[in-house]
């Protein structure tokens, strides 16, 4: 399993048609106190861990979320 780290900017600088993202395979993270902060190497952003699925998105914190409300 692996886990996808996504930039927090909305207007991230990334040349690509979706925020940035970094993916990091299991074995390499302990858990998830054993992390340490990434950035968006393109904005300097903190990064947060991606939603494993679309019923775990927060609009508030995840700009790739559609809002319910």
């Amino acid at each position: 399993m692996e886990t996808k780290y996504i930039c927090t900017h909305v207007h991230c600088s990334h040349p690509g048609t979706t925020r940035f993202e970094m993916t990091f395979k299991s074995e390499s993270i302990m858990d998830d106190n054993n992390v340490a902060t990434t950035f968006c190497p393109f904005c300097k952003k903190e990064m947060i861990p991606a939603p494993a699925s679309v019923t775990d998105c927060d609009p508030r914190t995840t700009a790739d979320c559609t809002s319910t409300g």
